[in-house]
């Protein structure tokens, strides 16, 4: 790594940073005096200092304040931080620098600077060189010291992550406006809706959605008709518009807004006790049935949007049992998940007892932490940096 220099990005190195992923027991300044670290700071995600309320000793001399990370020290007068009074806190300007230039204040005052660059594991030129290539995952090319348990303990985290992100989702339907009761309803019902929409027609499915919920005093015949005839299935004109690419005959919007449409009465029609008590999760088979849903889409419902949105009305009322109960429903949920999600974490060992390959954590860990490489986040890029 030291022959070629820091190759990553300045967030890594940051994140470097923030973790201690370093050596930093014999650490000297570009002056060569003595530098300690008390504490590293905390991270600052608005303008200024990337680290502020930072604590170090400099040959025994206590020094709080800010600290400004840059991948060349050239870069502290590229960002015009010179000019700066925003920066004449930092105490520390640390750099990955093969030849680092001394940096001043506005005030005309000398910053130390630590150039990282000799202190840093040769493991993670390993690891994080194998980010940039986009047909495998950087975890799975020649880290073979890292245990399965690292990656199931990443999963179970994503899994979590994920219920919360559902949730997040669940709450962007949600109508403060409303009484309470109602606006969980509508807000789980409109989910319903984006869910029968995956992965083409989400916008379409809840504007029936809406539809359906200003309509909710017909009768249920009228409801479906109604609702088919608004996304344009019937004879009327629709400003809708939907996207039949790779959609399966099953999934055509038309065969699912009435599924849609049947299922969201059977919830507007259950007492809001009942799912306060938690019976939903013993009723949810049998609407389904009636609402002529597939077990596998009614399974999938299940998970994205009926689990999220118990757990959210635990949240949103204060009832922990409830919460807790959907937390249960959810560690033990079977996605059933395509083939690619587990195929893509295939070399773990397929006899564990950790059946993580129908987790939804899965679908999370490979979207929001491998595709876009946010590796400096996940647990095995920090235990293969510290093994």
């Amino acid at each position: 790594m030291h022959d070629n220099g820091f190759l990553y990005s300045e967030e890594i190195l940051q994140w470097i940073w923030q973790e201690q992923l370093f050596e930093n027991c014999t650490l000297k300044t570009t002056e060569g005096k003595s530098l300690r670290i008390i504490n590293q700071g905390v991270i600052n995600h608005t303008n200024g200092p990337d680290f502020s309320n930072a604590q170090i000793l400099i040959d025994g001399i206590r020094w709080i304040g800010s600290i400004e990370l840059h991948l060349e020290s050239r870069g502290w007068n590229q960002h015009g931080h010179q000019d700066d009074e925003a920066y004449n806190q930092v105490v520390l300007h640390i750099v990955a620098d093969h030849d680092p230039i001394e940096v001043f204040r506005k005030d005309g005052s000398r910053i130390p600077t630590l150039n990282i660059l000799p202190y840093l594991p040769q493991k993670l030129n390993s690891f994080v060189s194998e980010i940039n290539k986009p047909s495998t995952l950087p975890c799975t090319s020649g880290v073979t010291f890292i245990s399965d348990e690292v990656y199931f303990q990443q999963i179970e985290k994503a899994h979590i992550e994920y219920l919360e992100k559902k949730g997040n989702d669940f709450l962007s339907f949600y109508n403060p406006d409303l009484i309470p009761s109602r606006a969980w309803k509508e807000a789980f019902i409109l989910s319903i809706f984006d869910g029968f929409g995956i992965a083409n027609n989400r916008e379409p499915m809840v504007e029936v959605g809406k539809w359906f919920l200003n309509e909710s005093e017909s009768l249920v015949k009228d409801l479906v008709e109604g609702a088919l005839d608004f996304a344009g299935f019937s004879t009327s004109s629709s400003k809708l518009v939907w996207n039949y690419k790779g959609v399966y005959p099953a999934n055509h919007p038309k065969k699912r807004i009435p599924q849609a449409v049947r299922l969201a009465i059977l919830i507007l029609d259950t007492p809001f006790e009942k799912f306060l008590e938690g019976e939903s999760f013993n009723l949810w088979e049998m609407w389904g049935e009636k609402a002529g849903i597939s077990n596998s889409k009614l399974n999938m419902l299940f998970g994205i949007i009926h689990i999220p949105a118990i757990f959210m009305l635990g949240n949103l009322f204060g009832v922990k049992r409830i919460t807790e109960k959907a937390l249960k429903h959810w560690l033990k949920f079977d996605a059933k998940l395509p083939k690619y999600f587990s195929k893509q974490f295939s070399f773990l060992d397929a006899n564990s007892s950790k059946n993580f390959k129908n987790k939804l954590g899965v679908v999370h860990q490979l979207r929001s932490y491998c595709k876009p490489r946010r590796c400096h986040e996940c647990f095995v890029l920090k235990k293969a940096i510290l093994s």
